[in-house]
C-alpha cells in the first residue's frame, strides 16, 4: 500500500482515526505507521480494555477452562472498543526510540490499512494482496468448512482447545491460520524464488529499521550466547545479523494451543517453518527457535547460517 501510494510509512496514524480517537504522543511526538509496523510505538502489548486478566495471567493459570474463557472474553472485542482502548492509554517514550513488541499496535495498524483499503475487513485486504497472489489457498482468517475439516485441533496439556477464531477487531495481531506447505510458499517469496508484484514490497519489509536490544516477539528476552549476532526489527519481520549472515524471522504463540516459528536466510536461500499443534508450555517451538543453547536451536541456525 506504501508502494501504491496509498498510505505512508511517515504518516501519523491520528491522520487515519476518527476524531474522537484521542492518540497518545509523547511531548508533541507522534506515533507513525512504521512505529506500528515495527513495534517502536510505545503502546503496550494489549489494550487495557482488551480481557486484562486473562493476559496478565496466560502463563500462570494453564488450565483448559481459563483458555476457554480468554477466548469466550476476546470474541467480541469491537473497533469501538480499540478505539477507547487507544484514547485511554498514554506513553512514557518518543515513539520510534525503543523496541516494545505490541500486539495492540498490529492490531491498529491492520485496522487502518483495512479502511484505506476499502476492503471489507482485514481478512478480504490480507487474501486479496497477499494469499491470492502467492497461491496461498490453505491459510486464512475466516476458514471454510473444507479448511476446517483439515484442521490440527489445538492442546494444552493434552487437553482439546476450542477452535479460536479471533475477532475481526485483533486478528491482524496473529488471527491467520496455515500449512506447512503454504508457510513455504511465503518464505520462497520472501527470498525471491518466486517473483511476483510483491518482490519489492517485501525486499522494504527486510531492511533493518530499528535495534531490539535483545527482546524479541511477546518481549521474550533472547539469550546473548549467540556468536556476536545483534537483533533489529523490519516491518513486521524480526531480522539476527552477524553482518556476514542475516536470518529473517518471525514466531507466534495463540490461546488455543499452537505455536509456530519461520525464518529464512536470503543470502544462502534457506528457509525453516516449524508449527505445532499444542501449547509452547508444552512443546515450545516459537522460543526454542531463539534461544541458541538449546540443541534444536543450533540446528535450526547452522542449518540456516552454513
Amino acid at each position: 500500500m506504501v508502494k501504491d501510494g496509498i498510505v505512508k510509512l511517515s504518516d501519523p496514524i491520528d491522520k487515519y482515526l476518527p476524531s474522537n480517537v484521542t492518540v497518545p504522543q509523547y511531548k508533541g511526538h507522534k506515533i507513525t505507521l512504521e512505529n506500528l509496523a515495527t513495534h517502536t510505538s510505545g503502546l503496550p502489548e494489549f489494550p487495557s480494555n482488551f480481557c486484562k486478566y486473562y493476559w496478565d495471567n496466560f502463563d500462570k493459570n494453564l488450565s483448559k477452562q481459563f483458555r476457554t474463557d480468554i477466548i469466550k472474553c476476546s470474541r467480541n472485542y469491537s473497533t469501538d472498543q480499540l478505539y477507547q482502548g487507544l484514547s485511554n492509554t498514554t506513553i512514557s517514550r518518543e515513539p520510534g526510540s525503543k523496541f516494545e513488541y505490541s500486539s495492540f499496535g498490529s492490531s491498529l495498524l491492520g485496522n487502518i490499512l483495512t479502511q484505506k483499503s476499502n476492503m471489507s475487513s482485514w481478512s478480504e485486504l490480507v487474501e486479496k494482496r497477499i494469499l491470492s497472489v502467492l497461491g496461498m489457498n490453505s491459510t486464512g482468517i475466516e476458514l471454510t468448512n473444507e479448511q476446517k475439516s483439515r484442521l490440527a485441533v489445538g492442546y494444552l496439556n493434552n487437553n482439546e482447545l476450542p477452535f479460536w477464531n479471533l475477532n475481526p477487531t485483533i486478528a491482524p495481531s496473529g488471527g491467520l491460520y496455515s500449512t506447512v506447505d503454504d508457510m513455504l510458499k511465503f518464505v520462497s517469496a520472501n527470498m525471491g524464488l518466486i517473483k511476483t508484484k510483491l518482490d519489492n514490497p517485501m525486499q522494504e519489509s527486510h531492511l533493518i529499521r530499528h535495534y531490539n536490544g535483545f527482546i524479541g516477539p511477546n518481549n521474550v528476552k533472547l539469550t546473548d550466547i549467540n556468536n556476536g549476532e545483534g537483533f533489529y526489527a523490519g516491518l513486521g519481520w524480526m531480522i539476527n545479523t552477524n553482518y556476514g549472515h542475516e536470518t529473517i524471522w518471525h514466531n507466534g504463540i495463540t490461546a488455543d494451543g499452537y505455536n509456530a516459528i519461520i525464518a529464512f536466510n536470503p543470502t544462502a536461500l534457506k528457509g525453516i517453518v516449524l508449527i505445532a499443534n499444542s501449547d509452547h508450555n508444552n512443546i515450545d517451538i516459537a522460543n526454542i527457535g531463539l534461544l541458541h543453547n538449546h540443541g534444536l536451536s543450533y540446528l535450526i541456525w547452522k542449518y540456516l547460517n552454513n
